[in-house]
């Protein structure tokens, strides 16, 4: 196989601990899937190209990294370079990470990718917070110099966006990275988060820990790439307009406070939503921006600001149409497994591994049942193919033949083909 991804995970407190231990885990993998091969070929035959016969010539290309914030960012990233001597690796830290169907609250996640053939390029920039767009710009460019300008041919190039969520319009730093990359890839991502602390983020880059930034990986593969995308809410309230925005706050529906349209909404379905219950009803009820084809990416309203605007994680542009959704669990998990077989049967072949980027508010819905979905997950993709990822704070990703843009509440899988 051209491509082989390996995953490790270890939920141990301290960083350098940790980095070493889920490094190990992953070379096991490597060496195991080594052994399997080499008992697996016929007598005399050589080994395919990109696979491993011993563990030292399974040098990976590439590790992306996904924590999270509990650990010291800079120790961190000291000790995942320590580990990791001459390999290409970034990530990011996020409100909890997953290998298979295994979640942290607590820990670290490490897939490394496995090939003789992809190309692979890192970018960072800073600061999103002020100019997003400028920053996305830039860690796209970083990421892909020294990339041709086109996809080769027979060949996938993806894009994986890691920007800081907390400090920026992240919605304008994934407009600056597609300005780059343009729309003819494959898009994934999510933003970098705390434990709902909403205090500082790490995004993780050419061996150091930063914040504030924008952290782009770009991959080119002769095996095919593709994203399924998914977020199982459906339409609650009629459509109204954005008559006053300002940035993530949407300040006025029809000319009226939001907030106010929001409770007339709930009202005329039977529910009654006030300040101090908002949080909780908004949790299952997001806002749906419509898109052409019939779908719509998710804003997540937090709060009630005053004078009655509802504060979103990410942008909702002026004059734009809104509406209220609402979901349940068992859309969720649905969704997610559209997204996994989306991703999976785009690929068409044999599926290396896959990084998922699911939203923490789906595991604050899901609760004790997120394990469904992570499951669902490894279930649709194959059982044996290798699947990890994190509970992030916005995630990036195309909606059907949609241009790539920044979502809430949605579960983005993004598949490395074999």
């Amino acid at each position: 196989m051209t491509t082989q991804v390996f995953v490790g995970a270890s939920s141990t407190a301290d960083p350098r601990k940790a980095a070493a231990e889920s490094v190990a885990a992953a070379l096991r993998a490597s060496a195991q899937s080594a052994r399997t091969e080499h008992v697996s070929s016929p007598p005399g035959s050589a080994s395919p190209p990109g696979s491993a016969s011993l563990l030292g010539s399974a040098r990976p290309a590439f590790a992306l990294v996904l924590s999270t914030d509990q650990y010291d960012a800079d120790a961190l990233a000291e000790a995942m370079t320590s580990e990791l001597p001459g390999v290409p690796w970034a990530g990011c830290c996020t409100a909890g990470v997953f290998a298979g169907s295994r979640l942290l609250r607590q820990g670290l996640v490490v897939g490394l990718v496995s090939s003789d053939a992809v190309r692979v390029g890192v970018g960072v920039a800073q600061p999103v917070s002020q100019d997003g767009r400028r920053a996305g710009v830039l860690a796209a460019s970083r990421a892909l110099e020294g990339f041709p300008s086109s996809v080769a041919a027979g060949w996938s190039r993806a894009l994986i966006v890691l920007p800081d969520a907390l400090t920026g319009n992240a919605a304008d730093v994934v407009r600056g990275a597609v300005e780059v990359g343009g729309t003819g890839v494959v898009w994934a991502g999510g933003g970098a988060g705390d434990n709902l602390r909403f205090v500082r983020t790490a995004q993780f880059a050419g061996g150091r820990a930063y914040s504030d930034s924008v952290v782009v990986v770009a991959i080119d593969s002769p095996a095919r790439m593709a994203t399924g995308i998914g977020h199982g809410f459906r339409p609650y309230g009629p459509p109204t307009m954005v008559t006053r925005a300002e940035g993530t706050v949407v300040a006025e529906l029809e000319y009226e406070g939001a907030f106010s349209v929001y409770q007339r909404t709930a009202r005329a379905r039977g529910d009654q939503v006030n300040l101090d219950g908002f949080a909780t009803f908004a949790m299952t009820h997001p806002l749906g921006i419509p898109q052409a084809d019939g779908e719509h990416v998710i804003r997540d309203p937090l709060r009630v600001v005053t004078p009655g605007g509802l504060y979103c994680v990410g942008e909702v542009p002026d004059g734009c149409l809104i509406r209220v959704m609402e979901g349940d669990p068992i859309g969720l998990v649905s969704a997610a497994r559209e997204a996994a077989t989306t991703a999976r049967d785009a690929v068409a072949g044999p599926i290396a591994g896959a990084f998922v980027f699911d939203c923490i508010s789906r595991c604050m819905m899901l609760g004790d049942t997120v394990r469904d979905e992570l499951i669902t997950f490894e279930h649709e993709l194959g059982q044996s193919v290798p699947v990890m990822g994190c509970l992030t704070f916005g995630e990036v990703g195309a909606l059907g033949r949609g241009v790539p843009q920044f979502h809430n509440k949605t579960a983005v899988v993004l598949a490395l083909g074999a």
